[in-house]
């Protein structure tokens, strides 16, 4: 702005979503980064100097396939309330909290939504899609046509780009930033013990 013409200092809380942070704050307490979990832009962000971020490159996702609720499951059955929790324990449900991109979806979409958490957190394993006969394995997107709500599919860590020649930096992969940020994290965390 004309009164403060300098760029003002920044402080960056987290790179990345973190889905396995506490959400005893909040859920927002696991969307602080300014990256997707899969290193994709939250929003053009200007560094200054005519350099803006750039999201990652050659990321590798599992297969397009999703674990959703089976269409003649009955919400009311037993096992329903049990699968809901057992799905939101183990992975990210804060997207259905009230205000959050899927707090719009009806009961079924919910279920689908953790279900489908739950079977990515899970590199898409057969057993991941098991919540007591009420769920199936699709491949039609299950994500609804005008929301910003998207059912994810996760990043296959066992598949990604690493093209580099002898004349050229190799380029350093997400996998790698998060390990040096961890490391870096705990070298000062312990220096401060």
């Amino acid at each position: 702005t004309p009164k403060r013409p300098t760029p003002p200092e920044i402080y960056m809380f987290a790179l990345l979503d973190e889905d396995a942070k506490s959400i005893d704050p909040g859920p927002f307490e696991r969307h602080w980064g300014i990256f997707n979990f899969d290193g994709s832009m939250k929003y053009p962000l200007n560094l200054g100097g005519g350099k803006s971020l750039v999201g990652a490159k050659g990321v590798k996702y599992l297969p397009k396939q999703w674990c959703v609720i089976q269409s003649q499951a009955n919400v009311l059955d037993p096992s329903f309330a049990q699968s809901m929790s057992k799905a939101c324990t183990y992975a990210d449900c804060t997207s259905l909290a009230p205000g959050s991109s899927c707090s719009g979806l009806d009961t079924k979409g919910n279920a689908s939504y953790a279900f489908n958490m739950y079977y990515q957190t899970f590199d898409q394993r057969k057993d991941a899609c098991q919540f007591n006969g009420l769920s199936v394995v699709t491949n039609i997107d299950p994500s609804p046509s005008q929301s910003s709500c998207h059912f994810e599919i996760m990043i296959d860590i066992g598949k990604h780009e690493n093209k580099s020649t002898s004349f050229a930096a190799p380029k350093i992969g997400l996998e790698y930033i998060m390990v040096m940020l961890v490391s870096s994290f705990t070298f000062t965390l312990f220096s401060f013990i």
